[in-house]
C-alpha cells in the first residue's frame, strides 16, 4: 500500500541484528523512499508471486523493442540477421520472510534471477522503493499498522545491461495491531503466600520479570523470563529462579530480597538491582546474569544501602540509582549513584544530598529509576524533600542528575512544585529528544482529603522543560510506577489508581502533551475487586508490564504484554 518513505542506507544494512535482531549483513544495499503515486502490480491476495510469461517471469516488449509476439529465437539467432540473440532476464522464487507481517520490522525480500541481470528495483505498490544489485535481498520495512495494513503488493524487477526487464510480483498479507491491544497476560496463582512482580525489561519479543515471592517467611527475589505467549513454565525459551538458588552469598541463603528493576543489553545480558534484608538491616544488591538466566556476578553492598532503578548504556556500564542512609531513628538517605563495568569494576558512589542539611539531618533523597538517553548520557530520576521557602514546610520535589563516562554528574534539575505542593518522580524513560518522568503531585499533603495525583513531565538532555507538565486527575489516589514512550513518540504511562474507593486498579494509557486525549490502553480490576497494581513498565514496539493482583485477599504476581 502507498506510504511516505523512509531512507534506510547501505551501512545500517550491514550491520548484524539491526530491526529487532533479524541478520541482515547481506542485504548490503540502498533503500529509498518517497513519496509518489501508487501503481498497481496485478497481483492478487493469494499471497502468492505471479508473472506474464511462466513462474515468476515478466518480459516486457516496451523494453526489448519487439512489438510482436511470434519471433522464433530458440534457435539462438535472429531471424533476419543471423546474428547471436539476448534473451531478456528471467527471475523466479520470489519470497518474503516473514511470509505475513504480524509485528513491526524487517521483512526480507529474496529471489533468483539470471547472471545477466545488473540492477534490480523493490516496488510497493507499483512504486519503486529500493535499487540495488541483481540477485541481492532487499529489506521492506514493516513500521506501523495504519501504513502497512491488510498487507503490501511487492514486486522485483531486474534489468540486464541492454534494458531487458523480468518481473515478479508477491502479496505480503500484514496485521499489525493497534496500540493498547493485549498480546498477552499471565497471572501467577498460588505462587507462595503471596507475590508480586516489581519490575520488567524487554528481551526482543520476550519479557524478564523480576519480583519476590513469600515462601516459608522468606521473601524470595524471583527472575522470570517469559516467552511469546507469557509463559515460563515447560517452554524453551521461558525459565524461572529464585536467588537462594543463584546467590553465592552465604547471608542471602536465608535472607529475603526483593529486585526493584531491571536492564537487558545488547548481548541479551541482564541486571537486576534491589534491596536484601539482613539481620534486619538494608544492604543494596546488583546481581549480572547471561542471557540463559546463570549468573555472572553479584555485589551485596554494605549495611545501610538500597537500590532501586538501573540502566546499561551502550559500552556495557551498569548505572545503579538508589540511597545511602545517613541518620537512623528516623532513618534519613541521600540519593546515590554507583557505576559497574560489565567486568565488575565499581566506580563511585557519586552522593546527592541537600547542602543545607547539616547533622542532625532531617531530609532524604532517594534515586528511582535510570534513564540512558538518545546521547549516551544517563538521567537518574527520584525524589527529595526540601524545605518550602514560603511555608516553612518540609516538602517533596522530583530531582534529575545526568551523567557521562563512569559517572562524571553534568546536570541537575530539581521540579518547581508548579501543579501541587508535593511533586515527585518514581519513574523515567528515554525520549526522543530527552526524557519523561512520572510520579505524583498533592495539595497539602496533610489534609486527607487532597489525594496524589499522575504527574508528568518531558525534559530536554539539558533538564529544561520541553512541554507543560501534565497532571492527570483521576476518580481517587493515584500515582504513576511505570513511563515508556512508543515507536509512533506517545508516552505511556502505567499508574495505579484508586477509583471510588473500592481499590486500586491498574491504568495504562498514552498521551502526548498536557492537553492531548488520552487514550486508554488497559483498565484492569481484578476479579476479587481488590488491590490491583502496577509496578513496573518497559517500551518499544511492545510495551511489557508487572505489578499484583489481589486474588482471595493475597496479592499474586501478575504480568503482560500489549501493543505499545
Amino acid at each position: 500500500m502507498r506510504r511516505p518513505l523512509l531512507v534506510i542506507h547501505a551501512a545500517a544494512l550491514l550491520t548484524p541484528g539491526c530491526f529487532d535482531g533479524a541478520d541482515l549483513a547481506a542485504c548490503g544495499i540502498s533503500m529509498t523512499y518517497c513519496e509518489a503515486d501508487a501503481g498497481s502490480t496485478g497481483e492478487g491476495a493469494d499471497g502468492t508471486s505471479g508473472s506474464s510469461s511462466g513462474p515468476g517471469i515478466m518480459t516486457s516488449d516496451a523494453f526489448t523493442g519487439s512489438g510482436s509476439g511470434d519471433t522464433d529465437t530458440s534457435g539462438g539467432t535472429s531471424p533476419s540477421t543471423g546474428e547471436p540473440s539476448d534473451p531478456p532476464p528471467w527471475i523466479e522464487d520470489l519470497a518474503c520472510d516473514p511470509p505475513e507481517a504480524f509485528e513491526v520490522g524487517p521483512t526480507v525480500v529474496t529471489y533468483k534471477t539470471s547472471a545477466d541481470a545488473v540492477e534490480a528495483d523493490l516496488l510497493d505498490d507499483g512504486v519503486v522503493i529500493a535499487t540495488g544489485p541483481a540477485g541481492a535481498p532487499f529489506v521492506f520495512p514493516v513500521t506501523s499498522g495504519p501504513t502497512n495494513n491488510p498487507g503490501s503488493n511487492l514486486s522485483v524487477v531486474v534489468r540486464d545491461a541492454a534494458g531487458q526487464t523480468a518481473e515478479a510480483s508477491i502479496y505480503q498479507p500484514s496485521l499489525i495491531k493497534d496500540p493498547g491491544s493485549t498480546v498477552w497476560t499471565t497471572l501467577e496463582p498460588n505462587d507462595g503466600q503471596f507475590s508480586s512482580g516489581g519490575a520488567v525489561a524487554l528481551d526482543g519479543n520476550n519479557a524478564i520479570g523480576a519480583g519476590v515471592r513469600w515462601e516459608n517467611n522468606q521473601i524470595l527475589a524471583t527472575l522470570r523470563r517469559y516467552d511469546k505467549s507469557g509463559t515460563w513454565i515447560a517452554t524453551s525459551d521461558g525459565w524461572t529462579q529464585q536467588h537462594t538458588d543463584w546467590t553465592q552469598r552465604a547471608e542471602l541463603k536465608t535472607g529475603n530480597l526483593g529486585l526493584n528493576a531491571l536492564a537487558v543489553d545488547a548481548e541479551g545480558n541482564i541486571v537486576a538491582v534491589g534491596t536484601a534484608q539482613v539481620d534486619g538491616e538494608p544492604r543494596m544488591y546488583v546481581a549480572r546474569f547471561g542471557s540463559g538466566g546463570g549468573l555472572i556476578w553479584e555485589v551485596l553492598g554494605p549495611i545501610g544501602t538500597e537500590a532501586r532503578g538501573t540502566g546499561i548504556t551502550k559500552d556495557g556500564s551498569i548505572y545503579v540509582a538508589g540511597a545511602v542512609r545517613v541518620a537512623k531513628g528516623p532513618d534519613v538517605w541521600d540519593m546515590a549513584m554507583w557505576v559497574y563495568s560489565p567486568d565488575k569494576q565499581a566506580f563511585g558512589p557519586d552522593i546527592f544530598k541537600d547542602p543545607t542539611d547539616d547533622p542532625p539531618y532531617k531530609r532524604s533523597e532517594r534515586g528511582h529509576a535510570v534513564a540512558v538517553l538518545p546521547s549516551g548520557r544517563v538521567a537518574v530520576a527520584g525524589t527529595r524533600e526540601v524545605v518550602d521557602p514560603v511555608i516553612q514546610e518540609q516538602r517533596l520535589r522530583g530531582v534529575v542528575l545526568t551523567y557521562e563516562g563512569k559517572g562524571k554528574r553534568v546536570g541537575e534539575w530539581t521540579s518547581p512544585a508548579d501543579k501541587m505542593d508535593n511533586d515527585t518522580i518514581f519513574a523515567s524513560a528515554p525520549s526522543e529528544t530527552g526524557l519523561v518522568v512520572c510520579g505524583y503531585a498533592q495539595n497539602k499533603p496533610e489534609n486527607p482529603a487532597n489525594k496524589p495525583q499522575i504527574l508528568i513531565r518531558w525534559l530536554s538532555e539539558d533538564l529544561e522543560e520541553e512541554k507543560a507538565p501534565r497532571l492527570e486527575l483521576t476518580p481517587g489516589a493515584a500515582t504513576c510506577y511505570g513511563i515508556g514512550t512508543n515507536m509512533e513518540g506517545a508516552t505511556i504511562v502505567g499508574a495505579t489508581v484508586n477509583e471510588n474507593q473500592g481499590g486500586d486498579n491498574i491504568w495504562i494509557f498514552a498521551v502526548e502533551d498536557a492537553a492531548s486525549p488520552r487514550v486508554e490502553y488497559l483498565k484492569r480490576n481484578g476479579q476479587s475487586n481488590g488491590q490491583d497494581r502496577v509496578l513496573g513498565l518497559a517500551c518499544g514496539y511492545m510495551c511489557a508490564w508487572t505489578g499484583s493482583e489481589e486474588v482471595d485477599g493475597a496479592m499474586q504476581w501478575i504480568t503482560g504484554m500489549i501493543r505499545g
